[in-house]
């Protein structure tokens, strides 16, 4: 009898009898296709799904098992029953993901563009809109109108030229990609977004000059960003106060004017993966100074050398700085550079380097005099850590330099194989 009663305590579905909304966000966590699954499971979820507010349509994660040429067809009409039959109420986050298919054309615009409306008019949060082609309707100018949204994310967005006004009080994280972006579009941007904190701009084309001026942005990501390599006189003028962290990388081109004003930075990660021409880069940038207030700098791939040799002549001290990261330079060839910059740093605690392997043009001479570098004039230096690659013949010439500048002997050196 008692056995009997367990066994009954055990059958009993006590997820069904959690309120809704805690259903829903355990809902939340599963695409919409798997949430109107849940359907099926008894009267009691036969219409939870209606009022979701968390509704993701993913393409790549749809489940078909038809033929694969009618997958997007399939997905197309899933979408549109779903949000036929839901209830109209508000939405919380919106998220559609899609991949090209040519099934999808030509009505690919028509449809998206009228999910788009339906998301909107429905007061979502979170928007995400995630494609990997172009799409020709005007999808964002009723986007940057949207009262209600938080955090936005758009790629392949083409028609934020037409954009007459952007009001959005609500926004406080923005991520661009693919996008071509004119001056008048980020002017308007900072004017209509007074609480924008984090902004993310990921391989969008910018005109000749570009000025990202805001008192509120606190973390800025400018990823490939490219300008026109044809454009004479390029400027990009950086200058937000209040901004704590900086990601830039760059992997094409530098030959452009660049300032940067960040009085409260306090964390930077610079990438440029390309070995630049010196007589390309422009005097007028001021990058090493603007970046003078960080406490945690990574700086990362070939093109930092040229930076290093333009900048340090007039190169403030970084008196916050605490933690050093450099990446891909080669330290055997330029340590000296190296060295000159850290005497730059008279605060430094940490220091992090990654050498991978010599790809310069100096060949190894095993009889050759190594350079005398002046120690670091630091007196807070307590770690060195060493990222080598162990078949590389120049590599005990790091180990000499790195003896010499830390005089210190309670100066912990760690070094790691990466291979």
């Amino acid at each position: 009898m008692e056995q009997a009663k367990k066994s009954r305590r055990c059958k009993r579905d006590r997820l069904s009898s959690l309120p809704d909304c805690l259903i829903h966000l355990i809902m939340s966590f599963m695409t919409a296709q798997e949430a109107v699954r849940t359907c099926l499971l008894s009267k009691r979820w036969q219409n939870l799904w209606t009022t979701l507010p968390f509704l993701d349509f993913d393409l790549w994660k749809f489940e078909y098992g038809g033929p694969r040429r009618n997958k997007s067809e399939k997905f197309r009409d899933f979408v549109c029953m779903t949000l036929l039959r839901r209830e109209p109420c508000d939405l919380h986050k919106f998220r559609i993901r899609l991949y090209f298919d040519r099934m999808f054309q030509p009505e690919c615009d028509m449809f998206i563009s009228s999910w788009f409306i339906y998301a909107i008019k429905h007061n979502p949060q979170l928007l995400v809109f995630d494609v990997n082609f172009s799409l020709k309707g005007p999808l964002s100018l009723s986007v940057f109108t949207c009262a209600s949204l938080v955090d936005v994310s758009l790629n392949y967005i083409n028609s934020v030229h037409n954009i007459e006004i952007i009001n959005l009080p609500c926004l406080r994280r923005l991520h661009l990609s693919f996008t071509d972006l004119l001056q008048d579009f980020l002017d308007k941007l900072f004017c209509g977004c007074p609480v924008l904190e984090f902004l993310h701009l990921k391989d969008c084309s910018r005109e000749y000059s570009v000025n990202i001026n805001s008192q509120r942005l606190k973390y800025l990501k400018l990823e490939d960003c490219e300008f026109d390599f044809e454009a004479e006189n390029i400027m990009e003028v950086i200058n937000t106060p209040n901004l704590l962290y900086f990601h830039y990388t760059n992997r094409e081109f530098f030959g452009h004017k660049m300032l940067l004003m960040m009085p409260s930075l306090t964390s930077a990660n610079i990438i440029l993966s390309n070995s630049y021409d010196p007589f390309s880069y422009k005097d007028e940038s001021n990058i090493l100074i603007g970046l003078s207030y960080v406490k945690n700098l990574q700086l990362n791939g070939y093109g930092i050398k040229v930076l290093l040799e333009t900048e340090l002549p007039n190169c403030p001290d970084f008196l916050n700085l605490k933690d050093l990261s450099v990446i891909d330079i080669c330290l055997s060839c330029h340590f000296k550079l190296l060295s000159s910059f850290l005497n730059h740093c008279p605060n430094l605690e940490k220091l992090s380097l990654q050498h991978d392997c010599c790809c310069c043009e100096e060949e190894v001479d095993g009889n050759q005099e190594p350079l005398k570098i002046a120690p670091f004039k630091g007196k807070r230096l307590e770690k060195v850590e060493v990222k080598f690659n162990r078949y590389d013949q120049k590599f005990p010439r790091v180990i000499k330099y790195l003896q010499d500048i830390t005089e210190k002997s309670s100066v912990q050196i760690n070094m790691t194989s990466l291979y």
